[in-house]
């Protein structure tokens, strides 16, 4: 079968691992990279071998042997660069937070759909843990009854980027790059495995509040105006609520733990655990799950096999789309200090 040809743009830590991964994969080539940063373009250029690199991504999106591209950018650009890729006709696999917010969200699916083209959101990552895999299991399979519960946390201790990891990356800091803070950025993992595992639910309202000014003050000469922390509260229209807490930076943790919790039984993910009842009395059965290791390469597989077969990648543009909802929301909420319908 022919090779699925992709081009990345933006080629920072996370472009040169979509790099590594597409060319690690038998279905797919990287035969071009587009970049603003002229040193860095060179670079990699040289360091993977591919020759067709380019300071202005539109020169990239006029090759006409590319099938799809990545884009790796910071998210300020993702809805600009999506939509212009798919006037060019190409399919686009986009890192996350999908865009700055739900308006832009909006635009870029509305530019696929019109083009013909598939759209997928990279948070889809971790619906390819094999946890979540079997949790999708055990809740297709009704073992856990009816779902009226969902709570998922991920605190890092000091994890900050910009500051604490990645930190030539300072536009992470900045809400004008970046749309927020931790939420937006690793909340969005969260809340995708959510609307993953409780199917066809659909957003009515939200509460949440958000933090930043752990101590000791960070001293910056750049902006620094997202949140470290943030709690939301979500309310779907057919009965369930979520919780997702998440943080950068917390005097707290490390901590990951996601709970299920269903009318017949219930799910924790790590170390995955199905708690449910026999001959009356309660019991949890911990079963072992192999450690996942390559999530990237089912994302890429997933992707190129969508685009193939004319389906749904598995996270689509729509599925990014109501995250979004979500996490616009929350910030409105915040900012407010009330609950938001949505």
């Amino acid at each position: 079968m022919k090779k699925f040809k992709v081009g990345i743009i933006g080629v920072g830590v996370i472009g040169r691992k979509h790099i590594n991964v597409f060319s690690a994969s038998k279905e797919s080539e990287v035969v071009a990279i587009a970049d603003i940063n002229p040193k860095t373009l060179k670079t990699v250029s040289k360091e993977y071998g591919v020759d067709k690199a380019f300071l202005d991504y539109h020169d990239l999106l006029e090759l006409t042997d590319i099938d799809g591209v990545i884009v790796c950018t910071p998210p300020f650009v993702h809805a600009k660069i999506t939509c212009d890729a798919a006037t060019y006709g190409k399919h686009v696999l986009c890192e996350k937070p999908m865009a700055m917010n739900y308006e832009e969200a909006e635009k870029m699916v509305k530019a696929c759909d019109e083009a013909k083209v598939k759209l997928g959101i990279c948070s889809a990552r971790d619906r390819f843990i094999p946890s979540v895999k079997l949790a999708k299991q055990y809740i297709d399979e009704g073992e856990i009854g009816r779902i009226y519960y969902y709570r998922a946390t991920t605190l890092r201790r000091r994890g900050r980027p910009g500051i604490d990891i990645l930190k030539e990356s300072k536009w992470f800091l900045d809400s004008s790059k970046a749309g927020g803070g931790a939420l937006i950025d690793i909340g969005c993992y969260d809340i995708d495995v959510a609307l993953y595992l409780l199917g066809d639910v659909h957003p009515a309202s939200v509460s949440s509040m958000t933090f930043r000014g752990i101590e000791p003050p960070i001293k910056l000469s750049t902006i620094y105006d997202v949140e470290e922390h943030s709690s939301v509260l979500v309310r779907f229209k057919e009965g369930v609520t979520a919780m997702f807490e998440t943080a950068w930076a917390s005097n707290i943790g490390p901590h990951t733990e996601t709970l299920i919790f269903g009318s017949a039984g219930g799910l924790k993910l790590d170390p995955f655990t199905y708690y449910t009842e026999e001959d009356g009395i309660g019991v949890s059965k911990m079963l072992h799950i192999e450690k996942p290791h390559d999530i990237w390469s089912q994302l890429v597989t997933d992707f190129i096999t969508a685009c193939r077969e004319d389906r749904d990648p598995k996270t689509s543009g729509r599925e990014g789309l109501k995250i979004m909802q979500i996490i616009d929301a929350a910030y409105q909420s915040a900012r407010s200090g009330r609950e938001v319908n949505i």
